[in-house]
């Protein structure tokens, strides 16, 4: 087994996904002006836990079988149809969200149908996935269904980043506001990411691996930190709980 950059990064991403869904309901719900439990803030919750499942494939992937061409393939292919249906829940909650009054579902079938296609793309080119001199893991998808991976990516993330950015203006708390804010520029250092990846940002390939591989390990980092030791430290949910019932009281 060989140690990646890139299966080190995405196990980052992974655990502080899974906790940023786990404290997005307990903390954030609480303090914010949503009822706990409501239908956003679960759907919310399943999104960022189901990404972090997405990545939490890829991290044991590559971990696994980083000198196995053909199982990373088989593992990225059978990502490609988790992250279809990651895709297509982010373009509901955007759509849910942001456009209340429009109907969501067919823009959500349609990303979710698009997502399957280059699932199916994956398949059918069948790539072979290797380790580059700069121990980052090369994919190794042809540049055109790089550019259709790139796009299912931007509606995933870049709906993300809509939600939240709305959300830091529409909320009556700073501790909301101050959430929202994080979140929204980890979405957007998220799609500079993939944008690093999957567009000619940088001129060689292994560069643009190495590099996806260190701002996504620093991402998953910063959600770990950020919902993990924070909050604990500071007792968010507790105190958020603590102060509906001291305003059911009080009324």
């Amino acid at each position: 087994m060989i140690l990646t950059s890139t299966a080190v990064a995405f196990s980052f991403s992974s655990i502080g996904l899974a906790i940023c869904g786990f404290w997005f309901y307990k903390a954030f719900q609480t303090i914010g002006e949503q009822r706990p439990g409501g239908k956003i803030g679960v759907l919310l919750s399943v999104l960022f836990i189901s990404i972090s499942i997405q990545h939490g494939i890829l991290a044991l992937g590559g971990l696994s079988f980083s000198n196995n061409p053909e199982a990373l393939y088989a593992i990225l292919s059978i990502d490609y149809f988790i992250l279809a249906a990651v895709a297509a829940l982010s373009v509901y909650l955007a759509f849910y969200i942001l456009l209340p009054d429009t109907s969501p579902w067919f823009a959500t079938i349609g990303t979710f149908i698009f997502g399957v296609f280059v699932a199916g793309l994956v398949i059918a080119t069948h790539p072979l996935p290797f380790i580059d001199n700069r121990n980052s893991i090369n994919w190794n998808l042809p540049q055109w269904l790089d550019s259709l991976a790139y796009f299912l990516l931007l509606s995933n993330i870049g709906s993300i980043f809509a939600i939240f950015s709305k959300n830091f203006f529409h909320a009556k708390t700073q501790v909301v506001k101050f959430i929202s804010a994080f979140i929204s520029l980890l979405a957007f250092a998220g799609i500079i990411n993939v944008s690093i990846l999957f567009t000619p940002l940088l001129d060689k390939p292994t560069l643009r691996t190495q590099s996806f591989s260190v701002l996504m390990g620093v991402i998953g980092l910063l959600f770990i930190l950020f919902f993990l030791l924070i909050p604990v430290a500071s007792n968010w949910p507790r105190k958020g709980l603590d102060k509906r019932s001291q305003k059911h009281q009080d009324n």
